[in-house]
């Protein structure tokens, strides 16, 4: 997403040059020139699109940009075209102010959407931290102003992290496991730390045969959750490392799984700042 103003510039400069291109080198007038270009246009961007696609509102600023550009070059060369065959000498400026204040219209808001998207998809620059946003109260803690917007699956994590405590602990209670977690150290931002989780069954004997997956959730930001397995130690012990990305708090929900009996855990834990270590 960060190339967005990349491509947006480069596939506006490739359209205005195709248009040149063919205008010069063609018998074609501007309106049908544009609307080869179109076409053209069309023919590759949406296939491409569908193949790498980064969202509803990438693909309509690019559409939007690039039927722009050859609809206003075909205003311009008309013009130019009509003058010509009348005798007069072609002027830019003598075109009629209502195509220009549409096309100046619909460039500007492709540019301010532009903007928008980028600062919606990858936040704010860091510079800009405290001058434009408030700093933060704590050095913990970090300012995200970037907007995921409907991520995928997010009935799944609300499910997940809606806490049928009633339910979870009846289940629980009926199958009479002792499951504990926490980690060996101290979790911190970017370094990798390890998740220890303890199961035994009715008896207080370890089991030593289960399955454990989980994941852990950033609720600010689906891409930054992180799913993991964890290995057998012995003795009912199971660890995993993991780097949590950023400080603050996470959910975690894993699953403990033998044979056909299962049993899901929720937790919450809280990952400190580098830089208040």
């Amino acid at each position: 997403m960060s190339n967005l103003v990349i491509t947006l510039g480069v596939g506006t400069a490739a359209l205005a040059i195709l248009f040149a291109l063919i205008y010069r080198f063609t018998r074609l007038k501007a309106y049908s020139t544009s609307a080869v270009v179109v076409a053209l246009m069309l023919f590759v961007f949406i296939p491409y699109s569908i193949l790498t696609w980064q969202g509803a509102d990438v693909f309509a600023i690019h559409l939007a940009l690039y039927i722009i550009v050859p609809y206003g070059l075909g205003i311009v060369f008309t013009q130019k075209e009509a003058e010509a065959e009348s005798g007069g000498k072609a002027k830019i400026g003598r075109l009629h102010w209502a195509p220009l204040v549409l096309v100046g219209f619909f460039t500007i808001v492709a540019s301010v959407q532009a903007v928008l998207i980028t600062l919606a998809h990858n936040g704010m620059p860091q510079q800009f931290i405290g001058s434009i946003l408030p700093e933060p109260e704590n050095r913990a803690e970090q300012v995200t102003s970037a907007f995921p917007g409907t991520v995928a699956g997010m009935e799944s994590r609300k499910q997940a992290l809606a806490v049928h405590r009633v339910s979870e602990l009846q289940a629980q209670r009926e199958k009479g496991w002792q499951v504990r977690q926490g980690w060996v150290e101290r979790p911190t931002e970017g370094e990798a730390a390890t998740l220890q989780v303890e199961v035994r069954d009715a008896d207080g004997v370890p089991i030593n045969d289960a399955s454990i997956r989980g994941i852990f959730m950033w609720l600010a930001d689906e891409r930054r959750d992180q799913g993991f397995e964890m290995q057998h130690m012995g003795e009912g012990l199971y660890q995993v490392e993991v780097a949590l990305p950023a400080p603050g708090r996470w959910d975690l929900r894993f699953q403990v799984q033998r044979d056909d009996q299962l049993l899901e855990q929720q937790a919450r834990t809280r990952v400190r700042s580098a830089q208040s270590g």
